[in-house]
Parts: C-alpha cells; sequence; structure tokens
C-alpha cells in the first residue's frame, strides 16, 4: 500500500504565496471591471454610444429629430437620484441585451416616471392659449395619477411604442431620419384614449375653453340624420372629426371622398347600413333618392376614385333586382308601360316601384293624367 507523504519546509509559505496570488489576479479582474464600468457609464452620456446596437438605431434616428435632441439618452432613461453602480451596471445590462436582434418595437418593461420629467419640466406649466385649453392642465392631470408619459409617449420617440411590427429596413431607416415636428406631437387620438365617455368625460368644455358640442349634436336623431349637416359644410365636422394617428387633413375634394376616408366616419359605417335602409327601403328608396343623390353617393357611385382614395361602393339594380323585368330594356316601355299594366295590374310593378310613384310622371301638368 502506498504511503502518503508529506514535504517538509517551505510548504506554509507556499500556501500564503498562492493566497497573496488569488487575492492579486481578484484585484485585477475587479479593477478590469471598475474600468469597464467606467468607460460604460461615462459613455452611455453619449447617445451616439445607444445607436451601435442594432435594434436600438430606430430610437435613436427618432430622438435625433425630437424635441428632446439636445437631451441625453440617461437624462430620461435614468431615474434621478440614482447611484453610480446601478447606473454602470444597467448600461452594461443594455449592452448584453440588446447586442442581439430583437423584435421591433422593442416591449419595454419600464416606464419613464413623472419624477423624470418634472427635473426639467414644471407641472405648473400653462397651455398655450392657441391650442383653446384651461389652465394648469398638467398639475391637474398628475393630481389624478396620470403620468406624464400617458399623455406625451410621443415627444421623443414618435410613439414608436404604440407602433405595428416593423423589420429594420433601409427604406423604414430613412423613414425615421426625415421625421418632423408633427411626429412628435400631442394629438387628440392621445387625450381619447382616455377621454372616451365612459372612463373620462367627453365633454368639450372640460378641456377646451372655447369649443363646445354642437347644439345639433343632442339631437335625438342627429346620430342618423347629420348628412344634410355634413354636407353643408364638410370642412366644419373636419375640424373636430379628424383626430386619428398624425392625419392632418383627410384626402379628397368632394364630400364623398372626404367621408370615405375620415377614420371617424369609416368606424360607424364601414360595413354597416344606414338606418333608413330597413326592410321597406328596397321599396321606398326611390322617393328619398329623387329628392336628394347627394346623400346616396356618399356610399354610392359610378365614378372611380382618385388614385390612393377609397373605392365607392357601387350598387346598381341588378345587385338586388336579380333581372330587369320584360319589357324594361325597351326603348319604348315608356311609352307602353300602361298596356302591361291595364292587362296584368300594377302590383307586379309594386315590387320595386313606390305606390306614388306613377305620380312622378301623371300629374295635371305632365301627360296621362286622368286618362
Amino acid at each position: 500500500m502506498a504511503k502518503l507523504g508529506f514535504r517538509k519546509g517551505g510548504g506554509h509559505g507556499e500556501s500564503h504565496g498562492n493566497k497573496r496570488g488569488l487575492l492579486v489576479l481578484g484585484g485585477l479582474i475587479i479593477l478590469v471591471l471598475l474600468f469597464f464600468s467606467l468607460v460604460a457609464a461615462s459613455d452611455s452620456s453619449n447617445p451616439d454610444s445607444c445607436a451601435g446596437c442594432h435594434v436600438i438605431e430606430p430610437y435613436y434616428l427618432t430622438w435625433q429629430n425630437s424635441p428632446h435632441a439636445n437631451v441625453s439618452c440617461v437624462e430620461c432613461h435614468v431615474e434621478p437620484g440614482t447611484g453610480f453602480v446601478s447606473v454602470a451596471a444597467q448600461r452594461l445590462g443594455e449592452r448584453l441585451k440588446y447586442s442581439e436582434d430583437m423584435e421591433l418595437p422593442l416591449e419595454g418593461t419600464k416606464e419613464i416616471s413623472s419624477e423624470t420629467c418634472l427635473d426639467c419640466h414644471s407641472n405648473n406649466r400653462v397651455i398655450s392659449p392657441s391650442l383653446d385649453l384651461r389652465s394648469h392642465w398638467h398639475a391637474d392631470h398628475l393630481g389624478y395619477g396620470t403620468s406624464c408619459v400617458d399623455c406625451h409617449y410621443e415627444v421623443a420617440h414618435a410613439g414608436m411604442r404604440n407602433r405595428e411590427t416593423f423589420a429594420y429596413t433601409d427604406e423604414k431607416m430613412d423613414e425615421f431620419r426625415n421625421m418632423d415636428h408633427h411626429d412628435f406631437s400631442l394629438t387628440k387620438t392621445s387625450c381619447l384614449e382616455c377621454h372616451d365617455g365612459e372612463r373620462v368625460t367627453y365633454n368639450c368644455e372640460t378641456c377646451h375653453t372655447e369649443t363646445s358640442i354642437p347644439d345639433n349634436h343632442f339631437l335625438a336623431d342627429f346620430g342618423y340624420r347629420h348628412g344634410d349637416a355634413v354636407r353643408e359644410d364638410v370642412q366644419d365636422c373636419m375640424r373636430c372629426h379628424t383626430g386619428f394617428g398624425k392625419v392632418r387633413e383627410i384626402p379628397g375634394d368632394s364630400i364623398a371622398e372626404i367621408t370615405r376616408n375620415a377614420r371617424f366616419c369609416i368606424n360607424c359605417h364601414e360595413g354597416t347600413r344606414p338606418v333608413t335602409h330597413d326592410a321597406f327601403w328596397s321599396v321606398g328608396h326611390k322617393i328619398p333618392g329623387k329628392a336628394s343623390r347627394d346623400g346616396c353617393l356618399v356610399c354610392h357611385d359610378w365614378n372611380t376614385p382618385q388614385e390612393g382614395l377609397r373605392a365607392a361602393n357601387v350598387i346598381t339594380c341588378a345587385t338586388c333586382h336579380e333581372a330587369v323585368p320584360d319589357g324594361h330594356d325597351n326603348p319604348r316601355w315608356y311609352f307602353d308601360h300602361k298596356n302591361t299594366v291595364k292587362d296584368k295590374g300594377s302590383f307586379g310593378c309594386f315590387d320595386c316601384h313606390g305606390a306614388t310613384s306613377c305620380f312622378d310622371c301623371h300629374t295635371e301638368e305632365n301627360v296621362g293624367f286622368g286618362n
């Protein structure tokens, strides 16, 4: 059996030497980590360093065009009072995390606090009079528990968090490079996320000093009789009802084109028939149609719209009536139909024509009255 042997002398000194070596190595590692942490922390104040991450570049490009272009990333994305070590650790963690390809837009896990915004901004700021909004706006909203970014999520990255998934392409990056100040402004859509009439009041007077809901909006039948008001002054309607996304103007020249392209109108009218189009509409639609075709042509039109505009919903008689009745395609039908009525009666006529439609032509001033 082999015996265990112990060397004499020098063992104690070697043990201490190994410990000193480990301490020196550990110290060097700490110094290297500290050095890189210092570099990372100092570099984090330079927004250009953020663009080094492939998936962060869209955020960097939008920031360059934003009202906060002179504010460094850490001034917003690091909470006030955060220690140096925490900043360095956060920066290193982000470098590792965002060095990989990730789906865009990124799904943030931490919202910028109002305290961060209030480091530079005052919550007593009075809204510009040109916006027709009541004063002390910010203080009131913060008092309700609303945070700054609940409304101002557009201010630095053009609402990136609300964008649909997009791919990193040269065309997409060029879009971000060419943004202007409109892309970063607070929109009516932002307000309507809360002021929807259910969670928070929809009353204009709550926010505006002059703007108010028009009196005709309170009429019981305004929901389906507002077409007359729209045709009288569609631009007055669009003054309030353009509020979706960043669209400031509705494309189109005619009332039909404007209303077909206004998201506010489409939300109700797309795929939904007007309440007037009930079960008896097929019989009586000729009468209001003859009185004014403008309302009909908002949805139904023979003309091809301009390129880029929504197509009209073309409905012909044959859409509902599978075949034109015998004789109706004869040029003399206008003169000879009385013989058909005499022989077969008029009940078949009223399947399509209103009961009083005969009097459209047969009047005292026109042909056939009394014969």
